[in-house]
Protein backbone atom coordinates (compact mmCIF):
# COMPACT_ATOMS: atom_id res chain seq x y z
CA UNK A 1 0.00 0.00 0.00
CA UNK A 2 1.24 3.50 -0.86
CA UNK A 3 0.59 6.02 1.92
CA UNK A 4 0.85 9.74 1.32
CA UNK A 5 1.22 11.97 4.38
CA UNK A 6 0.37 15.65 3.96
CA UNK A 7 1.71 17.81 6.77
CA UNK A 8 0.78 21.46 7.33
CA UNK A 9 2.52 23.08 10.29
CA UNK A 10 5.45 25.52 10.13
CA UNK A 11 7.14 24.81 13.47
CA UNK A 12 9.34 21.71 13.82
CA UNK A 13 9.31 21.86 17.64
CA UNK A 14 5.50 21.65 17.84
CA UNK A 15 3.46 18.71 19.07
CA UNK A 16 2.01 18.59 15.56
CA UNK A 17 5.49 17.89 14.23
CA UNK A 18 5.97 15.16 16.82
CA UNK A 19 2.71 13.56 15.61
CA UNK A 20 3.91 13.90 12.00
CA UNK A 21 7.13 12.03 12.84
CA UNK A 22 5.27 9.38 14.88
CA UNK A 23 2.89 8.69 11.99
CA UNK A 24 5.80 8.19 9.63
CA UNK A 25 7.35 5.66 12.06
CA UNK A 26 4.06 3.76 12.28
CA UNK A 27 3.62 3.65 8.50
CA UNK A 28 7.21 2.50 7.94
CA UNK A 29 6.75 -0.23 10.57
CA UNK A 30 3.71 -1.47 8.62
CA UNK A 31 5.99 -1.75 5.57
CA UNK A 32 3.82 0.62 3.56
CA UNK A 33 5.45 2.64 0.84
CA UNK A 34 5.66 6.16 2.30
CA UNK A 35 5.52 9.49 0.52
CA UNK A 36 5.54 12.80 2.42
CA UNK A 37 4.39 16.26 1.44
CA UNK A 38 5.51 18.89 3.96
CA UNK A 39 3.84 22.03 2.65
CA UNK A 40 5.78 24.55 4.73
CA UNK A 41 9.15 22.87 4.29
CA UNK A 42 8.50 22.73 0.53
CA UNK A 43 7.67 26.46 0.56
CA UNK A 44 4.42 25.72 -1.22
CA UNK A 45 2.73 28.91 -2.40
CA UNK A 46 -0.98 28.52 -1.56
CA UNK A 47 -2.03 31.70 -3.36
CA UNK A 48 -3.89 31.25 -6.63
CA UNK A 49 -2.03 33.58 -9.00
CA UNK A 50 -3.18 34.93 -12.36
CA UNK A 51 -0.79 32.47 -14.02
CA UNK A 52 -2.60 29.61 -12.22
CA UNK A 53 -6.03 30.88 -13.25
CA UNK A 54 -4.94 31.33 -16.86
CA UNK A 55 -4.60 27.53 -17.24
CA UNK A 56 -6.97 26.38 -14.45
CA UNK A 57 -10.01 25.76 -16.69
CA UNK A 58 -7.89 23.51 -18.91
CA UNK A 59 -6.84 21.39 -15.89
CA UNK A 60 -3.24 22.50 -16.28
CA UNK A 61 -0.74 23.65 -13.69
CA UNK A 62 1.29 26.85 -13.76
CA UNK A 63 2.75 25.87 -10.37
CA UNK A 64 5.12 22.93 -10.95
CA UNK A 65 5.05 21.99 -7.26
CA UNK A 66 1.24 21.73 -7.37
CA UNK A 67 1.56 19.51 -10.44
CA UNK A 68 4.10 17.32 -8.62
CA UNK A 69 1.73 17.03 -5.66
CA UNK A 70 -1.15 16.07 -7.98
CA UNK A 71 0.93 13.31 -9.56
CA UNK A 72 1.90 11.97 -6.14
CA UNK A 73 -1.61 12.04 -4.70
CA UNK A 74 -2.92 10.23 -7.78
CA UNK A 75 -0.61 7.30 -6.92
CA UNK A 76 -1.69 7.06 -3.27
CA UNK A 77 -3.85 4.28 -1.84
CA UNK A 78 -4.04 5.88 1.59
CA UNK A 79 -3.93 9.50 2.70
CA UNK A 80 -2.93 10.84 6.12
CA UNK A 81 -3.26 14.54 6.89
CA UNK A 82 -1.64 16.13 9.95
CA UNK A 83 -2.46 19.74 10.80
CA UNK A 84 -3.54 22.09 13.59
CA UNK A 85 -6.97 23.67 13.82
CA UNK A 86 -6.63 27.42 13.50
CA UNK A 87 -9.77 29.58 13.66
CA UNK A 88 -11.97 26.45 13.49
CA UNK A 89 -10.47 25.12 10.27
CA UNK A 90 -7.30 24.10 8.50
CA UNK A 91 -4.32 26.40 8.01
CA UNK A 92 -4.67 28.54 4.87
CA UNK A 93 -1.86 26.63 3.17
CA UNK A 94 -4.15 23.56 2.99
CA UNK A 95 -6.98 25.52 1.36
CA UNK A 96 -4.48 26.72 -1.22
CA UNK A 97 -3.33 23.12 -1.68
CA UNK A 98 -6.89 22.02 -2.55
CA UNK A 99 -7.39 25.02 -4.86
CA UNK A 100 -4.17 24.50 -6.79
CA UNK A 101 -3.81 20.69 -6.75
CA UNK A 102 -7.36 19.31 -7.09
CA UNK A 103 -8.02 20.37 -10.69
CA UNK A 104 -10.75 19.25 -13.05
CA UNK A 105 -9.54 16.38 -15.16
CA UNK A 106 -6.90 15.47 -12.56
CA UNK A 107 -8.77 15.03 -9.26
CA UNK A 108 -12.36 15.08 -10.51
CA UNK A 109 -14.51 15.38 -13.59
CA UNK A 110 -18.13 16.41 -14.14
CA UNK A 111 -21.00 14.16 -15.14
CA UNK A 112 -24.40 15.87 -15.53
CA UNK A 113 -23.21 18.83 -13.44
CA UNK A 114 -22.08 16.51 -10.62
CA UNK A 115 -18.47 16.25 -9.51
CA UNK A 116 -17.08 12.72 -9.69
CA UNK A 117 -13.79 11.97 -7.97
CA UNK A 118 -10.91 10.58 -9.98
CA UNK A 119 -8.64 9.80 -7.05
CA UNK A 120 -8.86 6.23 -5.88
CA UNK A 121 -7.78 6.68 -2.30
CA UNK A 122 -9.26 3.80 -0.34
CA UNK A 123 -8.90 5.31 3.12
CA UNK A 124 -7.79 8.48 4.80
CA UNK A 125 -6.98 9.67 8.29
CA UNK A 126 -7.10 13.26 9.45
CA UNK A 127 -5.08 14.03 12.58
CA UNK A 128 -5.71 17.43 14.13
CA UNK A 129 -4.71 19.32 17.26
CA UNK A 130 -6.40 22.32 18.86
CA UNK A 131 -7.39 23.98 22.09
CA UNK A 132 -11.07 23.02 21.58
CA UNK A 133 -12.86 19.69 21.45
CA UNK A 134 -15.03 18.32 18.62
CA UNK A 135 -18.27 19.41 20.30
CA UNK A 136 -17.40 23.06 19.70
CA UNK A 137 -17.21 22.32 15.97
CA UNK A 138 -20.85 21.23 16.09
CA UNK A 139 -21.93 24.78 16.91
CA UNK A 140 -20.17 25.96 13.77
CA UNK A 141 -21.58 23.35 11.39
CA UNK A 142 -18.49 21.17 11.87
CA UNK A 143 -16.29 22.49 9.05
CA UNK A 144 -13.82 19.59 9.23
CA UNK A 145 -16.53 16.93 8.94
CA UNK A 146 -18.88 18.73 6.55
CA UNK A 147 -16.59 20.82 4.37
CA UNK A 148 -13.33 18.87 4.31
CA UNK A 149 -14.44 15.25 4.70
CA UNK A 150 -17.92 15.20 3.11
CA UNK A 151 -17.15 18.00 0.68
CA UNK A 152 -13.64 18.44 -0.64
CA UNK A 153 -12.22 14.96 -0.04
CA UNK A 154 -15.37 13.08 -1.04
CA UNK A 155 -15.65 15.09 -4.26
CA UNK A 156 -12.16 14.09 -5.40
CA UNK A 157 -12.56 10.38 -4.58
CA UNK A 158 -11.14 9.99 -1.08
CA UNK A 159 -13.09 7.29 0.75
CA UNK A 160 -13.37 5.98 4.32
CA UNK A 161 -12.11 9.05 6.13
CA UNK A 162 -11.56 8.93 9.89
CA UNK A 163 -10.85 12.06 11.89
CA UNK A 164 -8.87 11.80 15.14
CA UNK A 165 -8.61 14.99 17.16
CA UNK A 166 -6.51 16.14 20.12
CA UNK A 167 -8.82 18.64 21.86
CA UNK A 168 -6.57 20.21 24.45
CA UNK A 169 -3.13 20.09 22.88
CA UNK A 170 -1.58 21.91 25.86
CA UNK A 171 -2.67 19.12 28.25
CA UNK A 172 -0.24 16.18 28.68
CA UNK A 173 -3.03 13.66 29.36
CA UNK A 174 -4.84 14.77 26.20
CA UNK A 175 -1.66 14.37 24.14
CA UNK A 176 -1.02 10.90 25.58
CA UNK A 177 -4.59 9.81 24.82
CA UNK A 178 -4.34 11.22 21.28
CA UNK A 179 -1.14 9.27 20.60
CA UNK A 180 -2.80 6.06 21.88
CA UNK A 181 -5.78 6.67 19.58
CA UNK A 182 -3.44 7.11 16.64
CA UNK A 183 -1.56 3.88 17.39
CA UNK A 184 -4.82 1.94 17.76
CA UNK A 185 -6.17 3.40 14.56
CA UNK A 186 -3.19 2.32 12.48
CA UNK A 187 -3.27 -1.22 13.90
CA UNK A 188 -6.53 -1.81 12.00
Amino acid sequence: MRTLVIYAHPYDKSFNHFVFEKVQEIIKAKKNELDVIDLYKDNFDPVMRSSDLRVFSRGEYADKLAEDYANRIAKADELVMVFPIWWYGEPAILKGFYDKVFLKGKAYHEVDHQLVGLLNIKKATILTTATIDKEVFGYLGNPIENVLIKGTLAMVGVKNVEWIHCPTVFNEASRTNFLKEIEEHFKK
